[in-house]
């Protein structure tokens, strides 16, 4: 599929498995910003091998501003995975797009997993048809932090 237009001149496109440091990087400063609370459980390059095993796993699209990654989400089998965008563009729509293209990738129903404390998270889901339907103890993440299952009804389901 070609790639999609976004605001200020960005791109949403897929991602290889050589845009893993630029994933990691993305994902270690928007943990940092919007979940300070959160464990640090991994090492830079623990990192940049996830991600990179993700992206080969799933289907994986970054946001572009020219060659700089903004933001990305990896999905796969009915699941969005990771949905991540750098601190200083957050609210300017590129999560927003990034989730119009998972969504469109996946069968229906869609669902996540999202830490109970990342309030913001959860209401951006919310706004876009997702809906809360199990709560743990953080019996199924590592970091073993109360999470919320989410799910969407496809994307034909999308708030206008």
């Amino acid at each position: 599929m070609s790639p999609v237009r976004i605001i200020r001149g960005m791109e949403v496109r897929p991602l290889s498995v050589a845009d893993a440091p630029g994933v990691a990087a993305v994902f270690q400063r928007s943990r940092m910003a919007s979940m300070p609370w959160l464990p640090v459980l991994h090492s830079d390059e623990e990192d940049r091998a996830f991600f990179a095993g993700e992206i080969d796993g799933g289907h994986a699209w970054g946001a572009f501003e020219g060659d700089r990654l903004t933001g990305f989400v990896i999905g796969g089998d009915g699941w969005i995975r990771h949905l991540y965008v750098a601190p200083e563009h957050q609210c300017h729509g590129v999560g927003s797009a990034l989730l119009d293209r998972a969504l469109g990738d996946e069968p229906s129903p869609v669902h996540l997993w999202v830490f109970e404390a990342n309030t913001r998270a959860i209401d951006f889901y919310r706004r876009r048809g997702f809906e809360a339907v199990e709560r743990t103890e953080g019996k199924g993440n590592e970091e073993g932090l109360p999470d919320v299952r989410m799910r969407h009804p496809g994307p034909d389901s999308a708030p206008a």
